[in-house]
């Protein structure tokens, strides 16, 4: 609750600063595209953040759900017993897994059956992966199969997952750069048309329907055209962390920046005075 009303908060912040520029600072140039980018951000980056701070939270519980599944196959491996080995690696660190791991070793040392704790423990990580490979031990405990076997089995396929994933983050590396370079050349062709070429080519006004108020028509291209730039900015970051890390939430911290930098650069660069002589 107290998160939310954080966001909330952030929000209204946010939108104030925006309608507080646009009611008294419309006509100052470089200080109302700044005002407006920093009241967007306000507005939108704590509600981003926290959505993305738990996506990065669940990857790191992957990552070390792989330490964990192979620490605990050398604890069996080693003699131990299964509540003997969970409380003996329990007292390792594995960062975010921590909690969980902790849990879990509690709940099989006070006599609660495994299945049901490594359910538990699965809904704790909110992780498919970890759930996937949770359900295929608890069926292997109920079938009376060896543990220590199906874990090594479960640890190989993580870690080549984790070496897929990797792999790839590493060959799509150029086409990141891509994107962003086809970005910015977006933003540029933008810059060219709104400077250069509309004041040129067409009339400077838009009369209104039955007398309405005349519009300058240069500022309606630019609102259009910052609209083009938010949506592109958005989806092109989505875009480019689904290839990078196989997540459309890995690419929010793409969109952010991609929106920030091209309405900082095209809102200043537009409403600068460069006409060709």
């Amino acid at each position: 609750m107290f998160a939310h009303f954080l966001e909330l908060f952030f929000v209204v912040v946010g939108l104030s600063i925006i309608g507080f520029n646009i009611a008294t600072l419309s006509e100052v140039p470089i200080v109302f595209p700044l005002l407006n980018l920093v009241g967007g951000l306000i507005a939108v980056v704590p509600s981003l953040m926290m959505f993305y701070s738990k996506y990065r939270k669940k990857r790191v519980m992957e990552d070390q759900f792989l330490v964990f599944i192979a620490d605990l196959t050398e604890a069996i491996n080693s003699g131990m017993t299964l509540p003997l080995a969970l409380e003996h690696i329990s007292k390792r660190d594995y960062r975010a897994l921590n909690e969980p791991v902790k849990y879990l070793a509690s709940q099989v040392d006070w006599g609660i059956p495994f299945q049901k704790a490594l359910s538990i423990f699965a809904k704790k990580t909110n992780s498919s992966n970890v759930r996937r490979s949770v359900e295929t031990i608890t069926q292997t405990y109920k079938v009376g199969g060896k543990i220590a076997d199906t874990l090594h089995s479960i640890g190989e396929s993580l870690s080549t997952i984790d070496k897929l994933k990797k792999e790839r983050a590493s060959s799509v590396h150029s086409q990141i750069i891509t994107s962003y370079i086809i970005f910015f050349v977006f933003i540029l062709i933008l810059i060219i048309l709104q400077v250069f070429l509309i004041p040129t080519l067409i009339p400077q006004t838009l009369s209104g329907i039955s007398g309405a108020a005349i519009v300058p028509l240069q500022e309606v291209f630019a609102q259009s055209f910052v609209n083009f730039i938010i949506v592109q900015g958005f989806f092109a970051g989505l875009v480019t962390g689904k290839l990078s890390e196989g997540s459309v939430m890995g690419g929010v911290k793409h969109s952010v920046l991609l929106i920030s930098i091209g309405y900082t650069i095209f809102s200043i660069t537009s409403q600068m005075e460069i006409r060709f002589i």
